[in-house]
């Protein structure tokens, strides 16, 4: 019955709070060099590469955008997935622990619709800021390249959990930055997994980076 209910509030009120909250910041994008960008990034074709502590900021800031996202199947997934379809998104579930193979079939069918994708390549467990091989599998099946995005705000919480999950505060100021795109061959170009692994990963640490250093210095500003 607990979980009946809390499924239940996911459901009818989850989104809205979601919403709410996100309403409440100011976006602001920067470049590689930590200028603010000419215009808004927005999702095109492209499987959305992100570290898990940094998706409620992301997934609030391209929620419009015809994007489906894998949610892991562990125990909080359905609610996870309730909150976010209610906002916009197509959920898949599973992850690198837990139905992977079937998660990777969607994902490639729902780029086949139309779709754009996003995956939290750390996720759901860890270890922090280390991808796994779930984008560039993707990447290789479905021709879409691998874009870097990353997230930061100038007042948040920070869990105490193995990835430091970032909820920025209401009114919180938020620096996005997105990286260029990164095709994967078929074949992976003849390179060893852990090559494309290690080349996302650095991707998507220097555009974390960016995000932030311009946090940093919003503070120093203060």
């Amino acid at each position: 019955m607990k979980v009946d209910l809390t499924l239940a509030a996911a459901t009818l009120l989850g989104p809205s709070l979601l919403r709410a909250l996100g309403g409440s910041w100011r976006f602001r994008e920067v470049d590689r060099d930590g200028r603010p960008s000419a215009k808004r990034h927005r999702a095109g074709r492209g499987i959305y590469a992100l570290w898990h502590a940094q998706q409620l900021p992301l997934t609030l800031r391209h929620r419009t955008e015809n994007i489906a996202v894998i949610v892991s199947q562990h125990r909080d997934g359905e609610i996870i997935s309730r909150m976010v379809e209610g906002i916009g998104y197509r959920t898949i579930r599973g992850s690198s622990t837990r139905g992977g193979s079937e998660a990777l079939r969607e994902f490639i069918a729902a780029a086949a619709q139309g779709h754009s994708l996003a995956i939290t390549t750390d996720g759901p467990q860890g270890p922090a800021r280390r991808c796994k091989p779930g984008a560039i599998l993707a990447a290789a099946k479905t021709g879409l390249p691998i874009v870097p995005a990353a997230a930061a705000a100038v007042r948040a919480w920070t869990f105490d959990s193995w990835d430091r999950f970032l909820i920025p505060k209401p009114g919180s100021l938020v620096f996005l930055s997105y990286g260029d795109p990164i095709p994967v061959p078929p074949d992976l170009g003849g390179e060893p997994i852990e090559t494309w692994k290690a080349k996302v990963t650095s991707a998507q640490n220097r555009v974390t980076s960016v995000c932030e250093a311009a946090v940093a210095a919003a503070r120093e500003r203060v």
